[in-house]
């Protein structure tokens, strides 16, 4: 047990920051009021009076809001209490308490302190139950010694850096695998739809006449030229989202530490997450269109809760790339209970033409209406529907599933090919789809659905026999038993 303490002086100035980086943009409207004055040399006191004020309310707000911030370990209790103006209490029993999750910032490293987020079964996605923005390194290690007790853990379990030669290390990336997953990633779409994103908002600053002048001349140099400049943008755009998953994801490695999950990460700011497997609901592994064809997929846990990135769409990354042909052995390694096979059974070749239907439906109207109101050179249209002619197709040889005891394995493909591996106690809900047309060719599609922080993940395989869709469903039923298939 130790007494009340506060939080570091820095989380003041990290709580400032935030708030700051959060109103940059009204600041810079106010800035820009009247018929942007200060770009013509004659900007008048009240807009940098305004400034400076929320400026002066936020950084008081801040010195406030650390001081009245305190926490403190009673009675087998985390106690944490703050608030600005109405005083709040939220006391968090040792044991509810599944992990520890800590990340040091750029600006922690100097000072050796850390980010600690608290993490139980009803954390949120994107919210731990409770956040420590900066506390020493010693205190923390109080802190999760005191955790250690109250789980009546044997061993020193401690989750901090400086302990890390005592974890078993399964799985790190090197600078190649970085860069290749950065390469196939699609990252430079992300970061091409970010710059749109910032020229939309940006036209009313941005001299778009001059700009788009500029570019005529460009073009009417040569298609060589503007082609080039193209090629330019997409360079860059690659460029910097290896830089991107640089920063990301250097370091990354993952371990196993008694019961739990460690994986590690970052550059600039070391982060480490902590994922009890009994919270691992299933494994799901992705191969885009791209990493297929060199042997290449990721790996993903699905986990109820936790403190996942607000808006990340992957959950946790287990292995962000690895070999296919290596994934057997290591997540063996890492989560022995899941088995990974290769050879599944497939769909009836009944099914194939619902497959084409289904992709080609609507680039087919689509293209034809194109074709038609922009004859002749709408006809150029046609190759999309050619192109989802073929993942029709790849969709029907991708579907597939196979049970091994208490494992049900369910694969499917949209534009990436998704595997899901399931245990029999972590699903959820599992059920049959029919429509008409699967009706009468005597089909039907398999839907199960797993607990998730972020909602159910759901593992999908469509247009199986009715009577194989039915096999997975009485599988599921309690009591059942099987040999492996």
């Amino acid at each position: 047990m130790f007494k009340k303490r506060r939080l570091h002086p820095l989380s003041a100035l990290l709580h400032v920051g935030g708030l700051l980086k959060n109103a940059f943009f009204p600041l810079i409207v106010i800035l820009f009021l009247n018929g942007g004055n200060i770009v013509k040399g004659n900007m008048g006191w009240m807009p940098l009076l305004i400034g400076g004020g929320i400026f002066g309310l936020v950084f008081v707000s801040g010195l406030i809001r650390w001081w009245r911030f305190t926490y403190r370990v009673e009675e087998g209790e985390l106690r944490i209490e703050y608030g600005l103006i109405f005083r709040k209490k939220r006391y968090i029993p040792l044991e509810r308490i599944q992990s520890l999750d800590h990340s040091e910032g750029i600006v922690h490293r100097p000072f050796g302190l850390v980010k600690l987020s608290i993490e139980t079964a009803a954390s949120s996605v994107g919210n731990a139950e409770a956040e420590l923005t900066a506390i020493r390194l010693s205190e923390a290690l109080e802190l999760e010694a005191l955790l250690v007790q109250a789980h009546k853990e044997e061993s020193e379990s401690l989750l901090i850096q400086g302990h890390e030669e005592k974890r078993n290390y399964l799985f790190r990336m090197d600078t190649k695998d970085i860069m290749l997953m950065a390469v196939t990633s699609g990252g430079a779409g992300v970061v091409l739809s970010g710059v749109a994103v910032f020229l939309s908002q940006a036209t009313d600053i941005l001299p778009m006449g001059w700009m788009y002048d500029q570019l005529i001349q460009w073009i009417r140099f040569g298609f060589f030229l503007a082609a080039l400049l193209v090629f330019g943008v997409f360079v860059f755009a690659y460029g910097f989202s290896i830089l991107l998953a640089f920063i990301r994801y250097a370091g990354f490695s993952v371990s196993l530490e008694g019961e739990d999950v460690i994986i590690t990460r970052g550059l600039l700011e070391k982060k480490q997450i902590t994922v009890p497997i009994n919270r691992i609901q299933g494994i799901r592994v992705d191969e885009n269109m791209l990493r297929q064809p060199i042997g290449y997929v990721s790996v993903t846990l699905i986990s109820a809760g936790g403190t996942v990135d607000k808006g990340s769409e992957h959950k946790w990354n287990l292995f962000p790339l690895i070999k296919k042909k290596d994934l057997p052995a290591v997540l063996k390694s890492v989560l022995p209970e899941y088995q990974w096979n290769d050879v599944y059974n497939k769909a009836p070749k009944r099914g194939r033409r619902r497959y084409l239907i289904t992709y080609t439906l609507f680039p087919l109207i689509g293209s034809a209406a194109v074709s038609i109101f922009f004859f002749p050179y709408g006809l150029l249209s046609m190759i999309s529907f050619l192109l989802f002619l073929v993942l029709g197709d790849l969709a029907f040889r991708d579907a597939g599933w196979r049970i091994d005891n208490q494992q049900l394995t369910l694969r499917s493909r949209s534009w990436s090919r998704h595997t899901f591996l399931m245990k029999k106690h972590r699903i959820q809900s599992a059920r049959i789809t029919q429509t008409v047309f699967q009706k009468n060719a005597d089909l039907g599609s398999v839907r199960c659905t797993l607990p998730s922080g972020q909602g159910p993940a759901v593992a999908r395989c469509f247009h199986l026999d009715k009577d194989t869709a039915e096999e997975i469903l009485t599988w599921y039923k309690p009591g059942y038993h099987n040999e492996n298939r």
